[in-house]
């Protein structure tokens, strides 16, 4: 997966965009998608990344989330 075109970090919780090129049958079309992800330090002090969340993560995801909505609806991510 390459680097995505927006990310959207609130406290451990990031929701990345990113463009994908599809081909259909009436040519090539563009599509944004949108992860969502946990960060966290293991044991070892080094940062992991999960997909499921905590209940004190789930304000947070919920905002990144509405973030990246908007973006994908504005001018900006609809280019």
């Amino acid at each position: 997966m390459g680097q995505p075109e927006k990310r959207f970090k609130i406290g451990a919780c990031t929701a990345s965009v990113f463009v994908n090129e599809i081909a259909g049958k009436d040519g090539k079309a563009i599509l944004k998608s949108v992860n969502l992800q946990r960060a966290y330090k293991d044991k070892e002090g080094n940062f992991q990344y999960a997909t499921s969340f905590k209940a004190n993560d789930i304000p947070k995801a919920i905002l990144a989330l509405s973030k990246a909505y908007d973006y994908l609806v504005s001018e900006e991510g609809a280019e």
